[in-house]
């Protein structure tokens, strides 16, 4: 990935949606300085809230909202910004996580692969 995958992906979007770098700045309530810093990778993604709220300026589907909380994590350096929390309070998942991490480790990442496509499908049939 691209350093600053987060900037470019917002700044695309809010070009589709033709929002001026300022008018974008005003609707989030920051500085157009600040918000150009932020789509040129001179400052770090903005936190979850913001994120949100620019998901709901731009119109993004749950997958493009996943997508650009992706990017501003990765840019961040950061575990997704979305997670850990819901790892910190589901022991379930942490064992999962940890499991796999394990099998991954002694076995490659081929095994892990399948068995998260098939949990990830799992889950997909039961909504």
């Amino acid at each position: 990935m691209s350093p600053n995958q987060f900037g470019e992906f917002i700044a695309n979007k809010r070009k589709e949606k033709e929002i001026s770098l300022r008018g974008m700045a005003e609707l989030l309530d920051l500085s157009p300085a600040y918000w150009s810093d932020i789509e040129k990778g001179r400052r770090n993604p903005p936190n979850l809230i913001i994120l949100q709220q620019l998901a709901n300026i731009l119109g993004l589907s749950n997958g493009e909202l996943d997508e650009m909380v992706d990017m501003a994590s990765d840019d961040r350096d950061e575990i997704p910004m979305d997670l850990p929390q819901y790892i910190k309070e589901s022991d379930l998942a942490r064992t999962a996580l940890r499991k796999a991490r394990k099998k991954s480790e002694s076995d490659g990442s081929e095994s892990t692969t399948k068995a998260w496509e098939d949990f990830i499908k799992a889950l997909d049939e039961e909504q």
